[in-house]
């Protein structure tokens, strides 16, 4: 009888301890390098060389289905559509490498990533992650970045895309053709964004 009730206590005190045990309510979510989510809004300012001033709108306006998978419409100022998504890898567009071949998924942000880590894209861009902690000011705020640069060898230029994980493009630079870095074409900055 005294081993039965010892036995009984001891699983009594077993079932207390894991009901008694917490669990971090708190699991934290990795951001998205470019949040897309239907609504998702950004607003820039582009200056060229020559001062000339330009204001430009990314919006995600649709989703749609891909090989099974969700992607998302994201426009540049309502004319230039690109089909994106995120995933575990980073964020990913749809490559046409021409008019009748299907679409390619390509990666062009890696994320996370390591500094000093190179890949190519499927358009030919090579891109080396120079930094992840980049801190940039821009009027839309201050952001903690990552920052890609690329060197688009079918447009013949090179750029520094500054991203922050949660908010997107913050900050771009656009060096002139055949300058490598040394010639600045343009700098778009984030001026606001409104995101679900």
């Amino acid at each position: 009888m005294r081993k039965l009730i010892l036995l009984l206590f001891s699983a009594v005190l077993i079932m207390v301890a894991g009901c008694c045990k917490k669990e971090d309510p708190y699991t934290p979510v990795q951001p998205e390098i470019f949040p897309l989510k239907l609504g998702n809004h950004w607003l820039f300012k582009t200056t060229g060389s020559n001062s000339s001033v330009t204001i430009h709108v990314n919006d995600v306006t649709k989703d749609t289905t891909y090989n099974s998978e969700q992607w998302y419409i994201l426009t540049y100022d309502t004319v230039i559509q690109t089909v994106c998504k995120n995933n575990s890898a980073g964020w990913w567009f749809l490559y046409y490498p021409d008019l009748i071949s299907p679409p390619v998924p390509a990666l062009y942000y890696h994320y996370p990533a390591a500094v000093n880590e190179q890949y190519m894209t499927a358009d030919s861009s090579r891109v080396t992650v120079m930094s992840i902690s980049d801190l940039v000011t821009v009027p839309a705020g201050k952001f903690t970045c990552y920052r890609y640069h690329m060197i688009h060898y079918r447009e013949g230029y090179e750029c520094d895309e500054y991203l922050a994980p949660g908010v997107g493009l913050v900050f771009h630079i656009v060096y002139a053709h055949g300058s490598g870095t040394s010639s600045i074409a343009e700098v778009t900055e984030l001026q606001s964004y409104f995101l679900h």
